[in-house]
């Protein structure tokens, strides 16, 4: 029987996925190195972002990457904020004082579900418009997580666009992760989920760990060494260059600081993490080849 996509059931699937591209530069490139010279196998886009169009250029150009769109209803960074797709005239909820998106996802989760529905579809609309052939639409900070009613917004905008919804099976594992979010699981939220219909990954992993690359690299073995046969698997990992521009956007200190984006992109760069996929017998897919 086989696992989804036409991969067999005791298959080990992992997508290495690099989140928010299009935020900045150094973001961007040390994505684009990822694919290039790395475990990459999928990202996503920040569509609101300044430079997005960067990243366009580089997915036309290399139409064999998958990516996805990140779904961004947040700003979070304290002197370099982004606003919605939409005129902010038609998402007044989704705004701060400031006039951008909000930085916190439980206040983001606040916002009108009609002004939720109207800027998902504006962002993904924008994806296409521009040339775009996304694969998935996954969540920037886990906002629409926090609501059920805006789960079931972020799926139905996902399969009226022919995208995969990015969902995680309801399990104790999810349960944790939630948790650690600030992201209540309830009833209600986990029988939309289940609704759903879609392939859906067996386990998620967030974040990465390890002050140095040297623990980063035994983290990932260790992780990905009790992961069983026949299921499917996304480590999120957030990649930068250590230039004067991430630097200056992002702390040094944080849950992905400057110093952990460098670290992950050296991570999914090195000889080592392609050994490690490779020994304990996992395929690297993306989300274009879940269909």
């Amino acid at each position: 029987m086989p696992l989804t996509g036409g991969f067999d059931r005791n298959d080990k699937l992992l997508i290495i996925h690099a989140d928010d591209v299009g935020m900045c530069h150094a973001e961007n490139k040390a994505t684009f190195l990822g694919f290039q010279n790395g475990v990459v196998s999928s990202c996503s886009l920040m569509m609101p972002c300044p430079w997005i169009l960067e990243a366009v250029e580089f997915f036309k150009e290399n139409p064999g990457y998958d990516y996805g769109i990140h779904s961004t209803l947040t700003s979070e960074w304290r002197l370099y904020r982004w606003g919605p797709v939409s005129s902010r005239s038609e998402v007044p909820t989704l705004l701060d004082e400031q006039g951008y998106l909000h930085k916190e996802a439980k206040d983001a989760a606040k916002a009108s579900r009609k002004e939720v529905e109207a800027e998902l579809r504006v962002q993904v609309k924008r994806a296409f418009d521009l040339g775009l052939q996304p694969s998935h639409l996954d969540t920037h900070m886990g906002t629409v997580f926090f609501r059920p009613d805006l789960l079931e917004t972020y799926v139905k905008v996902a399969l009226d666009n022919g995208l995969i919804p990015m969902l995680i099976k309801p399990t104790d594992s999810a349960f944790e992760v939630a948790k650690q979010m600030g992201i209540t699981i309830s009833d209600d939220l986990v029988s939309r989920i289940l609704k759903s219909g879609t392939s859906m990954l067996d386990n998620f992993i967030g974040i990465t760990f390890g002050s140095d690359l040297q623990e980063r690299i035994k983290w990932f073995r260790d992780v990905l060494k009790d992961i069983k046969p026949g299921t499917l698997t996304q480590i999120i990992v957030h990649l930068g260059l250590p230039e004067e521009e991430m630097k200056a956007i992002i702390p040094s200190h944080g849950v992905t600081s400057h110093v952990d984006r460098y670290l992950d992109y050296q991570l999914v760069t090195s000889k080592e993490a392609r050994q490690i996929v490779e020994e304990l017998g996992f395929t690297l897919v993306g989300w274009r080849d879940l269909r």
